[in-house]
């Protein structure tokens, strides 16, 4: 009778663990996947890591309601980085330490971008940026765990404008002004490697440099209405900046004076709330990396009306960017059955992506996807 006291006792205690076994297996099954997203999320810039968070959303909310991935939700959880490389650095660390992400993404900055991606080699975290565009992030000093679904400054903020700039106006004499940080002295030193290829005699006459997060631009103004240069070449000045420069440079003539290739007049983001007859760029020549008003992509048509519903604001590319990085990682792990680093690091490498704007491949020598980028003057019209 005692022997079956203790059998009984002993088959009870297996089936209790059994069930903590089972419990605890439907609890880890249920873990939503986690993709960490640091972006600008105040200040001047915030338009831009406003969309993108609405971007990954709509697509976390789309993989979802298709039943997620091996049967796990996706969820996205954002920081503000503040455009701060240490700011930065201390949300990435509590979002991989703490919050247990499986993926990083992000972000604006590419001094932050670069200080998120040197902790990313080290802790063998999967980097997927979705703006910043300094080359060297992912040439010289890029790695296996960083990737980068956007164009780089060589291309984007350099080449392309000089190529437009000599053929639309063929000026010698260049006044230019960008923001004084990596990507913006980046973007000047690859116009100034080409422009002079294909416009001899071209020089520059000023070269000027402001704060990233300045808004008072007046001072920088004067000194360029005072110069004989022909055209005003703006390589880095973006966000609630540029809306700041146009503001104060309309009334000062610099759009009348100069021919101006703003590079990144063409994100829609920061333009949303601006009305006709307000100050805007028109007719300044400028890149776009998202013009889904003329894609005729009814993906795409829906898209931006999304995240114009979510945020009030017109979608730019760091918001495509993010809706298909996140995508991109749904297809990836249900690809090789699992969330594993160094499985997916392999996938991606070389994978061809379907974006709003074609289809993208992603080198696998740089980890680098290079989208396309149109060029064209600024035009308003009204809703």
């Amino acid at each position: 009778m005692r022997k079956e006291k203790v059998f009984w006792g002993v088959l009870a205690v297996v089936f209790i663990l059994w069930g903590g076994l089972v419990l605890v297996s439907n609890a880890l099954a249920a873990e939503p996947i986690k993709i960490g997203l640091t972006h600008s999320m105040s200040g001047p810039m915030s338009s831009y890591g406003m969309v993108a968070k609405a971007g990954g959303e709509i697509a976390v909310d789309e993989i979802n309601k298709a039943g997620g991935v091996l049967g796990r939700q996706f969820k996205q959880i954002t920081r503000d980085d503040q455009l701060n490389p240490e700011k930065g650095l201390r949300e990435v660390k509590d979002l991989i330490l703490n919050e247990n992400i499986d993926f990083l993404t992000g972000s604006m900055s590419s001094a932050v971008c670069q200080a998120i991606s040197d902790y990313c080699r080290q802790a063998k975290k999967i980097f997927i940026m979705d703006l910043c565009i300094s080359s060297p992030i992912t040439e010289e000093k890029g790695h296996r765990y960083a990737f980068r679904f956007s164009t780089n400054t060589t291309a984007y903020f350099g080449y392309g404008p000089a190529e437009a700039m000599a053929k639309k106006w063929g000026d010698k004499k260049i006044a230019s002004l960008g923001f004084d940080y990596l990507t913006g002295h980046e973007a000047y030193k690859a116009f100034w490697e080409r422009y002079p290829k294909l416009i001899s005699g071209a020089k520059s006459v000023l070269e000027l440099w402001a704060p990233l997060q300045t808004t008072d631009f007046t001072p920088y103004i004067s000194r360029i209405m005072s110069t004989d240069a022909e055209a005003l070449f703006l390589p880095a000045i973006y966000g609630g900046g540029e809306l700041a420069f146009v503001k104060q440079a309309t009334p000062a003539g610099i759009f009348k004076k100069f021919h101006v290739f703003s590079s990144s007049a063409g994100d829609v983001a920061p333009w949303s709330h601006v009305r006709p007859g307000q100050p805007a760029p028109v007719g300044v020549l400028t890149t776009c990396r998202y013009p889904f008003w003329l894609l005729k992509n009814p993906a795409s048509d829906a898209f931006a009306m999304e995240v114009h519903k979510r945020t009030g604001l017109w979608p730019c590319y760091t918001s495509m960017n993010q809706y298909h990085i996140i995508h991109l990682l749904k297809e990836v792990i249900k690809e090789v059955g699992a969330v594993d680093t160094e499985k997916i690091v392999k996938a991606m490498e070389g994978r061809v992506v379907n974006t709003f704007v074609g289809k993208v491949k992603i080198r696998d020598f740089d980890h680098q996807a290079m989208m396309p980028t149109w060029i064209g003057p600024i035009a308003f019209r009204a809703e």
